[in-house]
């Protein structure tokens, strides 16, 4: 298993060398090598380095998004009694591993730091879930983490919408509950 405490996070630039990643998945790298510093120019997504080593492990991409929620929904999160269309949200937009370090606990800890990343985020602009739309053979990961399935949102076929709750107390793993405020890290 990886020390995760070994890991440096960086923000992506240029100045990082990105072409050797290869997590085994094309669209994956075809983005970190390819897209992710245009979206990141452009402000459409910002990119999140891991390193170990000096060696590229991981990163994840993050976007500004929203929640469209139907009236129970709404109710169950105690916001059903405010006229609001949409609910602010950060879309988990990327996560990928390096295949090298794929199984060592390194994708669980890129997902725990970004929680925590986008925690700090939310103090200082509104954000009240996390979105991912993962892939079909990734939802028992996220779901591990992010929690809710957005059952009624059907616009990407090929990918299930999922949700996490900001103001959900508990962080919850598979082996131990852990406290959102230990997650938060700063770049």
């Amino acid at each position: 298993m990886l020390d995760f405490s070994k890991v440096k996070a960086e923000r992506l630039s240029k100045i990082y060398d990105v072409s050797r990643f290869d997590c085994g998945d094309d669209d994956l790298n075809d983005f970190i090598k390819n897209d992710a510093f245009v979206y990141q120019e452009k402000k459409l997504a910002t990119t999140t380095l891991f390193f170990y080593e000096e060696k590229l492990i991981g990163f994840f991409s993050v976007a500004a998004d929203s929640l469209k929620l139907n009236f129970d929904e709404k109710e169950n999160y105690g916001i059903h009694q405010k006229k609001l269309e949409d609910i602010p949200s950060i879309k988990l937009a990327r996560l990928a591993v390096d295949k090298n370090y794929q199984k060592q606990g390194v994708g669980t800890n890129i997902l725990k730091w970004c929680i925590g990343y986008i925690l700090d985020c939310s103090e200082m602009v509104a954000i009240r879930f996390i979105t991912v739309d993962a892939y079909p053979e990734k939802v028992n990961f996220y779901r591990n983490f992010i929690v809710n399935q957005n059952r009624h949102y059907t616009k990407k076929t090929n990918h299930i919408s999922m949700r996490y709750d900001l103001l959900n107390k508990e962080f919850t793993s598979p082996s131990q509950n852990i406290k959102p405020e230990a997650l938060l890290m700063k770049l």
